[in-house]
């Protein structure tokens, strides 16, 4: 869907209002509300869904727009979570070690005796990303599209031939190897694959009716898809579901889904007559530990301060191709933030991931915070434009020069048709190069 059907799909949105969130805006909106609007048109989102939720009550959401097929969003429609995957795998680990059945404090081998890494690699640094292992999303060794059974270790094992980048407990690096890890001891813990585990101590007892954890879920689900900037406009763009990267960033859920789960998070591990966590391994899953340069990381979860507010939230945000996701905590105000677009491009990442925040300002009384693009899409135009315009003018002089006359010999006009002809390939190349490169950025 084209970005000029961004406005036409807000006039036609569809929101559910419980409560107002915030103070009344001109036009009878909440405050929040109609900067969410503008923040669509700004990133030129063809749809959203967001919520607000107080303690244990859902106080506004909405879902306006529309999906990759054309189909109106609704706070049912599926969406990829990207990294917000992680908090799930953090959860799975922490009931689990609750339960007596992992110590945080163990090797990771001795729970995946195969798996060659140090004995210092612990549960708990593969948690909070300080293994030493280097982020692997440009190896080819994660996004493999593997939803054959047993994908996910063959994914781990594959880990075999990375070399870390630090010892263990020394550094901080966020990597999507460590929760590839993290999946995988899941299963052999449980004996369960990873999906089927999560299906039934997390999104069954949640009652996440639209999330899914397999690939069979997904197209039972619907997951639509998403959409990808293409020279800075969105178009429809379809990644794969991966079974085997759902630990780190292939769940699905939907808005409903997720306001059940941010629920259970303000709540101690608890939603409804279910309790997925005890109080005091939730609060050590939220409690940052290790610095990132940007605040800490817990388990599954940022750690930072709320600009303009002073407060302390709790958040994770998440990327594939085609979708952006983002939960904020503000664990001293019992208020959690989810915004959802079905649209994702790197440099759009700060505009993209500014919602969410600048919702949880507007409902502390804070200013909203500007963002801008990152520039590396307009460098690489310039960049390539600038190639193009050298070539252009070779290859202009070279036309000129067979244009102005005959050359006397039919060698030095071999040359200069020859010349002429390298040229009009170089540009050809180029723009294949652009129109492959730039939307890939």
């Amino acid at each position: 869907m084209r970005a000029t059907r961004v406005l036409s799909g807000i006039l036609a949105a569809v929101t559910v209002a419980v409560t107002a969130a915030g103070p009344a805006a001109a036009d009878g909106s909440t405050a929040g509300e109609s900067y969410l609007r503008t923040y669509m048109e700004q990133i030129k989102s063809p749809g959203l869904a967001y919520a607000v939720i107080r303690g244990d009550a859902v106080i506004e959401r909405g879902a306006w727009g529309r999906d990759g097929d054309g189909r109106p969003m609704t706070t049912r429609t599926p969406f990829l979570l990207g990294s917000t995957s992680k908090s799930f795998t953090a959860l799975a680990v922490a009931q689990l070690a609750e339960g007596g059945r992992v110590d945080l404090d163990a090797a990771a081998s001795r729970y995946l005796p195969w798996l060659r890494l140090d004995d210092a690699v612990t549960v708990r640094r593969l948690l909070n990303h300080t293994s030493g292992l280097p982020q692997v999303w440009s190896t080819g060794l994660t996004d493999r599209y593997d939803d054959e059974p047993g994908g996910l270790t063959r994914s781990v094992r594959d880990l075999a031939g990375v070399r870390p980048v630090a010892a263990p407990g020394q550094a901080y690096e966020y990597s999507d190897a460590n929760y590839m890890i993290l999946g995988a001891i899941v299963e052999s813990v449980t004996g369960d694959t990873f999906g089927a585990y999560l299906r039934g101590h997390v999104l069954g007892p949640l009652g996440m009716t639209h999330a899914a954890a397999t690939a069979g879920e997904a197209r039972a689900a619907g997951v639509p898809p998403g959409h990808r900037y293409y020279l800075g406009r969105p178009q429809r763009f379809e990644a794969p579901f991966d079974t085997a990267g759902v630990p780190y960033g292939f769940l699905a859920a939907s808005l409903d889904d997720l306001t059940h789960y941010a629920i259970a998070q303000l709540n101690d591990g608890r939603y409804g007559s279910a309790r997925i966590l005890g109080p005091d391994a939730m609060r050590q899953m939220h409690t940052g530990a290790v610095a990132t340069g940007h605040g800490t990381y817990g388990f599954g979860w940022q750690n930072s301060t709320l600009d303009g507010t002073g407060r302390r939230i709790v958040w994770h945000a998440g990327a594939t191709p085609d979708y952006f996701p983002h939960i904020v905590l503000v664990p001293d105000s019992d208020l959690a933030v989810i915004i959802m677009a079905n649209v994702y491009g790197l440099p759009m990442d700060p505009v993209l991931s500014a919602g969410a925040f600048n919702l949880a300002r507007i409902l502390h009384g804070a200013a909203p915070a500007a963002a801008a693009a990152a520039p590396m899409h307009v460098q690489a135009l310039a960049g390539l434009l600038g190639i193009a315009a050298i070539l252009l003018i070779v290859l202009s002089r070279s036309v000129f020069r067979l244009l102005r006359g005959a050359p006397r010999k039919a060698r030095s006009r071999g040359r200069t048709i020859a010349a002429l002809a390298t040229w009009i390939t170089g540009c050809a190349a180029l723009a294949a190069c652009a129109a492959w490169l730039v939307p890939s950025f």
